[in-house]
């Protein structure tokens, strides 16, 4: 049960696509990380959104778009453009030794968190589509299957699953989506309005906000991308043209999910007044309101995004937490001859990311969507400390020579740094 981080024939990449053509067919990366983003969160929130405000906080969505296509391609051009070739943990340790220790340790909790909502969520739309057996069981099936797939251990496998649960979502958010129909004009509105409306199903709406920031823009999830394109065989800077499209044609997708479940719920719920507390609220609606064709395309839907996060989570999260172990503890790296999936501390994270979280599906845990909620809202607080270090090491001209940053992306950077810490203070002043 191991998945390679490093094989000879992966690296040697073939010929760079030239048409258009053969960029779409090379994309892959940036689909496996905007489907692990969407199931981090975005579904409940972008819902709930709809059903509690309408179309009202469509802004907060644009800037965690904003920022995390933002973050994202900084964090991708120091992994392929610095000189040493060396990985964003190596670079943090130039800025201290244990920064990388402390962001794995935290990578691997909050990648806990992450996926004790998505087994629960997969399981729960897997027991709504059968009508048989229980949560509990059928999250227990998603953790054997998701096991049974990352112990192929072969990337391209990995990504031609996730190229297909793509496709199911597509069909099924978007289907439902413009089946109910959006009202586009109250959709621009409440994209340029900034607009806070009363709070709505006992939370803040500003620490909402933190959550639909948290969710899209994400934390320590963005640092992932990198290792997965270095699955593919992307290194150098000779990959960043090819690397920026793969991500921005992931971004596109998200956008459109994102939009589809967002006029799910401001169409479907929001006029009926209805809040939701867990993920059949939406879909018994959906099932009033459309039949049960609804709900089933729905619950597809929320399965799709679950069980594709849970395994680009999976795979992501474990080279990130034992790359982190390795570039603070050298020894350790040398003894296992930097070969991530022979070290016993890989599998410990397949523990602890895929196995363990089926314990929050048990009846006696929170809900679905209020966990979800409080995850991605906490997951906030880890921000300003990866965007201040990005903004110190891609400002390195003796690391990153020609492709250090231009003034406009250290504005861009400093507008990020203050959102996330506008984003920490909001969430720390409104809970304690």
């Amino acid at each position: 049960m191991s998945i390679p981080v490093e094989k000879k024939p992966q690296q040697e990449m073939p010929r760079k696509p030239i048409s258009f053509w053969q960029y779409i067919l090379s994309f892959g990366p940036g689909i496996i990380m905007v489907l692990s983003w969407l199931g981090a969160g975005d579904l409940v929130d972008m819902s709930v959104s709809g059903a509690h405000y309408g179309y009202a906080l469509m802004w907060g969505l644009v800037i965690a778009l904003l920022l995390r296509f933002i973050l994202v391609n900084i964090i991708s051009k120091y992994a392929l453009c610095n000189v040493h070739q060396e990985t964003i943990f190596q670079g943090y340790k130039r800025l201290y030794r244990y920064l990388p220790f402390i962001f794995g340790i935290a990578s691997l909790f909050l990648a806990h968190f992450y996926a004790a909502y998505l087994v629960k969520g997969a399981g729960e739309a897997l027991f709504h589509l059968s009508n048989a057996g229980t949560t509990f069981g059928w999250s227990i099936a998603v953790v054997i299957v998701a096991l049974a797939l990352l112990g192929r251990g072969v990337y391209n496998y990995i990504e031609i699953t996730i190229k297909g649960i793509l496709i199911l979502m597509v069909v099924s958010l978007v289907g439902s989506a413009l089946w109910v129909g959006p009202d586009v004009p109250a959709l621009v509105k409440g994209t340029i309005a900034f607009d806070i409306p009363d709070n709505v199903g006992g939370i803040s709406t500003l620490v909402f906000v933190v959550s639909l920031i948290g969710a899209v823009a994400g934390s320590m999830s963005n640092l992932v991308y990198p290792y997965l394109f270095k699955q593919k065989g992307w290194n150098g800077p000779k990959y960043l043209k090819l690397q920026r499209y793969d991500l921005l044609f992931g971004i596109l997708m998200i956008i459109i999910i994102d939009i589809a479940v967002w006029v799910l719920g401001a169409e479907v719920l929001h006029p009926q007044g209805k809040t939701i507390e867990s993920v059949s609220d939406m879909a018994q609606v959906l099932t009033t309101t459309l039949g049960i064709f609804g709900g089933i395309l729905f619950y597809v839907g929320v399965f799709g995004a679950c069980f594709s996060t849970v395994i680009g989570y999976a795979l992501g999260f474990g080279n990130l937490f034992v790359d982190s172990i390795y570039t603070t503890f050298p020894e350790r790296a040398k003894k296992y001859n930097n070969e991530f999936n022979k070290d016993p501390l890989y599998k410990f994270t397949l523990l602890i990311t895929v196995v363990l979280p089926v314990i929050w599906a048990l009846p006696s845990m929170p809900g679905f969507v209020y966990l979800t909620i409080i995850v991605n809202a906490w997951q906030v607080l880890l921000l300003p400390a990866v965007a201040i270090g990005l903004l110190i090491l891609t400002n390195r001209k003796d690391l990153l020579g020609k492709y250090a940053n231009k003034w406009w992306e250290n504005v861009l950077l400093l507008i990020l740094i203050g959102l996330t810490l506008w984003s920490t203070w909001t969430l720390l002043s409104s809970l304690f």
